[in-house]
């Protein structure tokens, strides 16, 4: 007997659908200091600015997610002296195994892209604290290094990308899951961005 073969795919993930997604609560409650259940933020969301979410199932079993939202909706962020932009949209969090996070990661650009949004930030752990983004994995993944701070015992890098660069956002695309193009992206210019997130790399260490 052949075993079962699964097909994963990534949705938007509603307020109903919250609640079944592991570990997500816990990501909401912290980065919005214990204001909402994951259940009530997504609700409030997807109704006033729209998408905010992703999940990758497989076989109805979730693989990981990724959360995303303007500063002011994700209060924690106001503690880290980072300077967050107000005008970018703050990655909180992607989990899951390293592919299903670039899958997730691609699919949350081709919505802002769609969107008009022009700048993502993420205040990203450098030493893998719980909730957040790990820093070495967004550098590798092409995003770019801005400030670095020390906060709690533990430091952490607010990481950005360029959605208003067609070149930027298509190499990344293309780096992160084969040959994927998010839409209205021209062909890049080979290697630009693998230069520039090994540079960065080099800064991290």
């Amino acid at each position: 007997m052949k075993p079962t073969s699964f097909v994963s795919t990534v949705g938007e993930i509603s307020a109903e659908e919250a609640v079944g997604v592991p570990d997500l609560d816990a990501v909401i409650s912290y980065w919005t200091d214990d204001g909402y259940t994951a259940e009530e933020w997504f609700h409030a969301l997807n109704d006033r600015w729209g998408p905010a979410g992703f999940a990758l199932r497989r076989g109805g079993e979730v693989q990981g997610f990724v959360v995303y939202a303007p500063p002011e909706h994700l209060a924690r962020a106001a503690r880290y002296p980072l300077q967050v932009d107000d005008e970018a949209v703050l990655l909180a969090y992607a989990g899951g195994d390293t592919r299903t996070r670039r899958r997730l990661l691609v699919r949350m650009l081709r919505d802002l892209r769609q969107r008009g949004f022009g700048r993502v930030q993420a205040i990203a752990s450098d030493r893998g604290v719980s909730n957040h983004v790990p820093t070495s994995f967004l550098l590798e993944s092409g995003w770019q290094p801005l400030r670095r701070t020390f906060y709690r015992r533990s430091s952490y890098t607010l990481a950005h990308i360029d959605l208003k660069s067609a070149v930027e956002v298509g190499e990344l695309a293309r780096s992160l899951v084969g040959k994927v193009k998010l839409p209205g992206i021209q062909s890049p210019v080979p290697g630009t961005l693998a230069r520039e997130s090994s540079m960065s790399a080099r800064t991290e260490t």
